[in-house]
């Protein structure tokens, strides 16, 4: 076998240890069982956060909430993706892109936020990809402004949706983040509440800025679940449908 050969079949066992490192991640996260401790401050109204740094500029979290709102509440305002924008401080843009947007984006050579979202122009709204088995994707583009020294960054995201599970977990396409991927997970707790669990693993690539994002993270994870909680009290007020 020659060199290039070679190579290519490096390259591919690495892409491959890479995605079963991610896998397993997701769920390694997803399993972690509360203490009684833990479960006191949650009813508390605390936000339960672990922070690291997991290797170079890419920082890992897990994070669990209580809210006071049974699951199909919960479950359609974490879904309700494009109102993000209105709802969480630091997304200043949420919009689900088409398939035809979507390899746009992927086509495209230019990082710069403006001229991608020129090509959302003329897209088809209301896109879904629905697999055989019931579950729903969409092509999430997100843009956030952050503190410095991150500043402005845009993501595409593949988030894929099971509503039977109540599990929607997503990766990166694209964007100025270098890798997103993570997920969230309801369930019924209390007889009408729910216990969100979320997991994220981000990556900047600035250096030295590895301690500054898992710092950034532990802060905001907070302020997420209270914007869920916004989103939910404005479907209940019918002030969003």
């Amino acid at each position: 076998m020659n060199g290039k050969n070679w190579g290519r079949r490096i390259k591919s066992g690495a892409e491959i240890i890479l995605i079963a490192v991610m896998i397993f991640a997701v769920s390694a996260a997803g399993e972690r069982k509360l203490s009684s401790a833990e479960w006191t401050r949650l009813r508390k109204g605390e936000i339960i956060r672990e922070v690291k740094n997991e290797g170079g500029t890419q920082s890992g979290a897990w994070s669990a909430g209580l809210f006071n709102h049974p699951p199909p509440l919960m479950w359609k305002v974490i879904t309700s993706l494009e109102l993000y924008s209105k709802f969480i401080k630091r997304t200043t843009v949420s919009v689900l892109l088409d398939e035809q947007a979507k390899n746009k984006v992927l086509a495209s050579k230019t990082t710069d936020a403006n001229s991608i979202e020129k090509l959302f122009k003329g897209m088809k709204p209301g896109f879904k990809r629905i697999e055989p088995d019931g579950r729903w994707t969409v092509y999430s583009y997100q843009r956030n402004q952050l503190p410095w020294p991150v500043n402005d960054r845009w993501v595409l995201l593949e988030i894929t949706h099971d509503d039977k599970a109540m599990k929607q977990s997503w990766k990166r396409l694209a964007g100025t983040i270098k890798q997103d991927f993570g997920s969230w997970k309801l369930s019924l707790v209390d007889k009408d509440k729910t216990l969100a669990i979320c997991q994220i693993h981000l990556d900047l690539d600035i250096p030295a800025t590895g301690p500054f994002v898992a710092y950034a993270m532990d802060v905001s994870l907070p302020e997420t679940y209270r914007a869920f909680e916004n989103m939910a009290q404005a479907y209940l007020k019918g002030k969003i449908k």
